[in-house]
């Protein structure tokens, strides 16, 4: 039997597997109802065992930090997307990032928000902005994590500049830019990706086997961003970061939601060896299979916004025999197309997992 490490590698390489390998996405609300039902041990190393329980083959390492001026102290509380609260309207929290980015949280539902401040509109306005810098002392985590998990196939992410680089300005303002090619864009973006390409360099380093990138620029039926703007703007800057990556022996796993058949052609031409999510509901995982199967692994591909929410526990196990028979044996890391949300019912979760393990590979 292959190591998860090993299942996945080959996974990659499109060599024979022993099954399809298997990744965990899922948000803490029906995470806590996984662990209650699978009757996992709680405490340290609870989500390893959850993982195996599963039978995931695939851990994301810790990433590399950012330091800000901006940060107020660190008995702050915040999180990663919404940053730290610096206020109220009504029931609703005002926070604000590293980036100025402020916005509007409604604090009895998780990630629930919507913008109120985007503050970059000309180049003037980044004159003085403290750019934040890398914690390159966080590289000794990484390799931490991957001497304790080295049967694993580990990887790290760095930031994801297009989705940085628009909540700055906000998304009308951006768009309009890269098709004037305005400077205040091209310097946002030069800096951002200069940030993201030392994080990825760095993880990379440490030893993992992927880095995770990339943007959302597909919308449920057509790309958010041409793909003209696309190749004009982040693709020469995209082949650049995946350059240094891939010298430094990592895969690279490119992240877009929705529908962005145009530019796959280019991932793979500028270094994308791994495509996520897949959203079947926006692109049919066959059809690419069959145009970009000898080129691109995919990971995921399993609809966190149809079947896996809507469908019963039989319905989501011939799915992901469908997707097997289709999409695999190798060339496929199955899992969920983003994390799995509160309406996923449990035994919907575990009917994914055992289905794949238990699919003969053909």
């Amino acid at each position: 039997m292959l190591t998860p490490r090993e299942r996945c590698l080959r996974a990659v390489r499109h060599e024979e597997v022993d099954r399809v390998p298997l990744a965990l996405r899922i948000r803490p609300e029906p995470y806590e109802k996984l662990v209650e039902t699978l009757g996992v041990r709680r405490g340290e190393g609870e989500y390893l065992r959850v993982c195996k329980a599963l039978g995931i083959d695939e851990l994301g390492a810790p990433g590399i930090g950012l330091r800000s001026p901006l940060e107020p102290d660190r008995s702050v509380p915040r999180d990663e997307e919404g940053g730290w609260p610096i206020g109220r309207e009504g029931r609703f929290e005002i926070h604000t990032n590293i980036w100025r980015v402020e916005t509007i949280w409604a604090p009895d539902r998780t990630y629930t928000y919507t913008y109120r401040k985007h503050p970059f509109s000309k180049v003037e306005d980044l004159d003085g902005f403290p750019w934040p810098s890398v914690v390159e002392q966080d590289q000794k985590k990484i390799v931490d994590f991957r001497r304790r998990h080295e049967n694993y196939y580990v990887g790290s992410g760095s930031i994801q500049v297009f989705e940085t680089a628009w909540k700055m300005t906000g998304m009308p303002r951006f768009l309009v830019g890269m098709l004037r090619d305005d400077p205040l864009i091209t310097r946002i973006l030069d800096e951002l990706f200069k940030i993201s390409t030392r994080q990825a360099v760095l993880a990379a380093e440490a030893g993992v086997d992927f880095i995770y990138n990339g943007d959302d620029v597909g919308s449920e039926n057509n790309m958010i961003v041409s793909p003209e703007l696309w190749r004009r703007h982040l693709k020469p800057r995209y082949a650049a970061m995946f350059g240094e990556v891939k010298r430094r022996g990592a895969f690279v796993m490119f992240h877009s939601d929705g529908w962005i058949e145009p530019i796959i052609p280019d991932l793979i031409e500028v270094g994308v060896d791994v495509l996520n999510p897949v959203q079947p509901e926006c692109m049919d995982p066959a059809k690419l299979k069959e145009a970009y199967g000898d080129e691109l692994c995919f990971d995921g591909t399993i609809g966190v916004q149809s079947t896996l929410p809507h469908g019963t526990p039989e319905q989501v196990a011939r799915e992901v025999r469908h997707r097997i028979k289709t999409c695999g044996p190798t060339g496929l890391i199955l899992g969920p197309t983003h994390s799995m949300q509160p309406d996923v019912p449990v035994p919907n979760i575990i009917a994914m997992y055992e289905a794949a393990r238990k699919e003969p590979l053909a």
